[in-house]
């Protein structure tokens, strides 16, 4: 997940293409009556930046900003599209000359603690956030933006107490509540009650946190694990569910709830504990002998990969690489299976330009998937579900990193505290991931 940065706006989130483009002819023409007027450019960069032209928002904020220098609220947005552009110094500036007019702005002190935890400087970062908390403790921004940056360096047991702002920082939707029912965080007994796991956040959360099922079936409760549905088949076979329930069906009795990635707090878990089973995710055999017939016997190592994560993804951009660089590893010794799902016709016709079998619209869940799995010799996958299924039934698998990766990831090493049989390559930039492929490419060579 991101930080928990954003613009200051009155301007709703989501607004209609008409209603938008209305609001963006008042705001030009508000600064065309009073140019020299500050306010005006700031709300013509707001509807810009909700437009998705960022670059023409940029020059309005910066505009705002050379009218009024202590305009705290401009230099601010202009930092927070300069972060996003990866131009971190320039972000770092703005956020300073926000709060040299304006102290106990909380949100450009948070964002400022990213900035520089983006630029390798930790403990200014930590600094940032536990000064932004001082100023205003109700915040959830810099508790939000502190979480991340402790576990991105393995300090987890106060990372995941952190982690608890999450609902409230509004990046994951409204936490869920159960009328008379309570919610466990550890420390009550469990044995001999029910208790509900419901989901939460994404598909490859919720393949990396149900390694810690069997650790609550071992405390004597009777476990009802909640799923999303394209995992639901998948997750029946997982160690420790008692039930598997698709998120929207109909709950059965249960005495407590605890979201999923509230787990590793209740449970106490530090990065030397990490729970590691082995492979505790598998596909039915029947599955696998379907996939087995439909790919045919394998001449060489089979190679199963995806390029890309969910577009809707807030970091989606930084995560997701052009298919294009690819096709040095596709003239590597091995053939290439794409279980990528939403390949548009371009990458496709690529694909079959290179020899690759693309089976990624033929996939209908995530049991298919793991079958296909089963039937390769390795994986390649950028940060998303796939990397994650791979590594929960422990096939070797190669994960490309963005250069600032998610905190799952850690921060330096290659090798993953999660997933033993996955093999870290770090460093990809926005539209620079050229280092990486290198590398990987490399790898796949001495294989």
């Amino acid at each position: 997940m991101g930080f928990a940065g954003s613009f200051l706006s009155g301007i709703e989130p989501r607004m209609s293409a008409a209603t938008l483009a209305g609001r963006l002819a008042e705001a030009e023409a508000a600064t065309r009556r009073q140019p020299g007027h500050p306010l005006h450019w700031l709300q013509l960069g707001l509807t810009l930046n909700a437009a998705g032209q960022a670059n023409q928002a940029l020059e309005a904020f910066a505009r705002a900003a050379a009218l009024d220098p202590g305009f705290a609220e401009a230099q601010y947005n202009c930092g927070v599209i300069l972060y996003h552009q990866g131009q971190l110094r320039e972000a770092v500036d703005r956020y300073q000359a926000a709060l040299a007019s304006q102290p106990n702005f909380v949100l450009a002190r948070s964002n400022l603690g990213v900035a520089l935890e983006a630029m390798g400087d930790t403990e200014a970062a930590l600094g940032a956030y536990n000064e932004a908390i001082a100023s205003d403790p109700n915040n959830p921004s810099p508790y939000w933006n502190k979480a991340l940056l402790l576990l991105r360096n393995g300090d987890y047991e106060e990372g995941w107490r952190f982690y608890e702002w999450r609902w409230s920082a509004g990046k994951i939707g409204p936490r869920r509540t159960f009328p008379g029912k309570r919610p466990w965080l550890g420390g009550t007994p469990l044995h001999g009650k029910t208790i509900l796991l419901h989901a939460e956040q994404g598909l490859g959360d919720m393949i990396q946190f149900a390694r810690f099922i069997p650790l609550v079936k071992a405390l004597g409760a009777r476990v009802v694990l909640e799923s999303f549905t394209p995992l639901t088949a998948l997750f029946e076979s997982v160690a420790g569910a008692d039930l598997v329930v698709s998120v929207g069906d109909d709950l059965p009795k249960f005495d407590l709830y605890c979201p999923l990635m509230s787990l590793p707090r209740a449970l106490g878990i530090t990065r030397e504990t990490i729970p590691w089973p082995g492979a505790y995710l598998s596909a039915p055999p029947a599955r696998v002998a379907v996939w087995k017939e439909r790919l045919g016997l394998a001449q060489r190592a089979r190679v199963g990969f995806v390029w890309k994560g969910n577009p809707r993804h807030e970091g989606d951009s930084a995560r997701s690489i052009p298919l294009e660089l690819l096709k040095s590893l596709f003239g590597t010794n091995a053939d290439f299976v794409s279980l990528q799902k939403n390949a548009t016709d371009t990458e496709r016709a690529l694909l079959d330009d290179n020899g690759v079998t693309h089976i990624g619209h033929m996939l209908t869940d995530f049991t298919d998937s793991a079958a296909v799995l089963e039937t390769c010799d390795q994986i390649i996958s950028v940060d998303t579900s796939l990397a994650h299924l791979a590594g929960a039934m422990a096939k070797p698998v190669w994960v490309l990193l963005p250069e600032r990766a998610d905190w799952r990831w850690l921060k330096d090493d290659e090798a993953s505290p999660w997933y033993p049989t996955a093999r870290l390559f770090r460093g990809g930039r926005q539209g620079l991931w050229q280092d990486v492929m290198a590398r990987a490419a490399r790898a796949m060579d001495s294989c």
